[in-house]
């Protein structure tokens, strides 16, 4: 009599034990923000969620439920060309480049993709998707996708909130207490700082949303000319790649969670002999000294490299690994305690020692 009870209980688990189907739309050029992206996306699929991407980076290896259904081209390729006269060109106007370059221009290029126009003429219907995960930095044109498919959207920000995003979800700027993004401004913040905070914050996002207005066009042109405004989108949530250890308290509403490190995973990536070696004969320790997977530090200036050389060459017997993807380009003077190459696998350097400590750069 037993054995019924525990058959229907068993049953009943099966019938709400099912998956979603979520549509990934991923389309910055950036291979750095595409990692955070692409953890989240991989971390659903663990959880037996199928998951449909369309993205600049697909998978070099097939992983299971997870679905690469277009191939996105990059118009300007970021991995390892970053220059500094770039940087220098970008930096001058951040808030323009974000919405331009990173935006109108990816809204353009990518909305009259032949997948996802047969996408929403089209879409998938066993099972549907049951909602959309976009990153939100500056091509809120592609939130007309779900708009169009009549499902939820979640927003994924791969740094912090940007000023343009607060107001898509209520979220309290609090700019008496929370930096902007963009400014070299950090907490706590005088009088003087929290004025210009204001300013800033305030001119970031006005100025972003004048420069993006061409994105309406841009999705009347592709997906008709009914479709209302993208300042209307309508994000379920806003999953943001930060924590409170590092960026400080500050009110939030429930539609804003924090998942930094979410990215994080086991690196099963093997060392080679040649940099194991190295990192075992660092007696003393050694530096992780890197510029990430966009920016060349060899095209830095002459005078910049100087200093870096004197500087790191002073910590010896202290050594010092750096990703440099062209070391020809290096000027002479290279400390001896420094040690060049041109990839690395950053988690699994930093986690084979216990005498290693990171430098690293913060790029938005």
């Amino acid at each position: 009599m037993r054995v019924l009870p525990m058959i229907l209980v068993s049953l009943l688990w099966l019938l709400v034990c099912s998956a979603y189907r979520f549509l990934g739309v991923f389309p910055h050029q950036g291979k750095s923000k595409f990692i955070m992206l692409e953890g989240l996306m991989k971390g659903l699929a663990d959880k037996g969620h199928q998951i449909d991407i369309i993205s600049p980076y697909p998978q070099k290896k097939t992983y299971p439920n997870y679905t690469d259904i277009a191939k996105l081209s990059v118009p300007l390729s970021l991995v390892n060309n970053l220059t500094y006269e770039f940087i220098q060109t970008v930096s001058s106007n951040i808030a323009k480049s974000t919405a331009t370059v990173f935006g109108n221009d990816v809204c353009e290029a990518h909305l009259g993709n032949s997948v996802i126009q047969n996408l929403v003429r089209d879409p998938p219907k066993n099972p549907p998707y049951d909602a959309m995960i976009m990153e939100i930095l500056s091509s809120p044109c592609f939130a007309a996708i779900a708009q169009l498919l009549n499902i939820p959207l979640i927003g994924v920000s791969t740094t912090l909130m940007y000023p343009w995003l607060h107001e898509l979800i209520a979220q309290p700027e609090n700019l008496a207490i929370v930096p902007n993004i963009y400014k070299n401004v950090n907490f706590p913040m005088n009088l003087w700082q929290r004025t210009y905070n204001v300013f800033s914050f305030l001119y970031c996002k006005l100025y972003f949303n004048y420069l993006t207005i061409s994105q309406d066009d841009i999705v009347r042109k592709y997906f008709g000319p009914n479709l209302p405004s993208i300042r209307n989108m309508n994000l379920a949530l806003v999953l943001v790649n930060s924590h409170i250890a590092l960026n400080g308290i500050q009110p939030m509403t429930p539609a804003l969670v924090q998942v930094g490190g979410i990215h994080i995973r086991e690196d099963d990536t093997p060392l080679s002999h040649e940099l194991k070696k190295w990192m075992d004969d660092s007696k003393d320790g050694f530096v992780y000294f890197t510029f990430g997977s966009m920016v060349l530090m060899e095209t830095f200036p002459r005078k910049t490299l100087d200093i870096f050389y004197a500087s790191l060459g002073k910590i010896a017997p202290v050594r010092v690994l750096m990703k440099i993807p062209n070391p020809k380009k290096l000027p002479p003077g290279l400390p001896e305690n420094i040690r060049t190459f041109p990839w690395l696998p950053q988690l699994k350097v930093l986690s084979e020692s216990h005498h290693s400590y990171l430098i690293n750069y913060v790029l938005y």
